[in-house]
């Protein structure tokens, strides 16, 4: 393995090390008080109340939501399923337990459509489609936060960010990403200490629109390899090479828009 590469990617998403002796468990409350604590002192640098966050009834956003209300924060969440959201059971047992301020439901399906109308001389695949979804619902997001005065904040965590799992501009755009130091398994543990409904803990994580129908089996098992990989663990050549190769080709995700004088793309 090519250890000071794995390094170097380490320290782009500062995953923090345990302590010695560190439990699982007490590593995941560590990492609740951390970044419930930086999201309190971003929101007061910036001059914000709180953050809105798309709650999808997944475990990411479920996480993200409690953090900001572990903050003292006001948490404005919004459910925007395309047509009929098969997990909108998930949704409801999760606004259960947030609990936040606001919460409302805006039904995307409309602009999506308008927006493949629009440009119907062009072909369009599920991943297209699955990108313009992102963004329409990132463009909802920042609506929201404009009108309540809030921040935008993403649902990402450091397994998905690293290897582009989210739609540049779409998911991946937010004003903060609170797990994104943070791997998938960690990510769990944080919600059986929040009191995550158990049927969002046991929930398979989607494949999202980054695969083009890559088997769901291989996209889990490749999760969990970064994930290792994410904590300094060895891996197989085979996932090393595959994470390493989605790590550069989605670099330009992770950045902004690049300037004459960036060297990021080229090292």
């Amino acid at each position: 393995m090519d250890k000071i590469k794995q390094q170097k990617i380490m320290k782009e998403f500062a995953i923090p090390h345990p302590f010695k002796d560190e439990s699982d468990e007490k590593y995941a409350n560590r990492m609740i008080e951390e970044t419930s604590d930086f999201l309190k002192k971003y929101a007061q640098a910036t001059g914000k109340k709180g953050y809105v966050c798309h709650l999808t009834g997944g475990v990411d956003s479920f996480v993200t939501s409690m953090l900001i209300r572990k903050a003292g924060l006001e948490l404005i969440n919004l459910s925007l399923p395309f047509g009929i959201k098969q997990d909108i059971d998930d949704v409801e047992k999760a606004k259960c337990v947030i609990k936040p301020e606001v919460f409302k439901t805006y039904d995307i399906m409309g602009p999506v459509i308008e927006s493949i109308e629009l440009l119907r001389d062009l072909p369009s695949s599920k991943v297209d489609i699955g990108n313009t979804k992102a963004r329409i619902r990132m463009t909802v997001l920042y609506r929201i936060a404009e009108v309540y005065d809030v921040l935008v904040a993403g649902v990402s965590n450091a397994a998905e960010l690293s290897l582009g799992m989210m739609t540049k501009y779409g998911d991946g755009a937010a004003d903060v990403q609170p797990l994104a130091g943070i791997t998938k398994g960690v990510v769990y543990e944080m919600a059986k200490i929040l009191n995550a409904p158990q049927s969002i803990i046991d929930k398979l994580s989607t494949t999202g629109v980054w695969d083009n129908g890559t088997n769901q089996k291989i996209v889990t098992e490749l999760n969990h390899q970064v994930c290792i990989y994410l904590r300094g663990g060895d891996i197989e050549g085979a996932y090393e090479e595959k994470i390493l190769k989605l790590y550069e080709i989605s670099k330009h995700k992770r950045h902004l828009p690049v300037l004459l004088k960036d060297t990021w793309w080229i090292e």
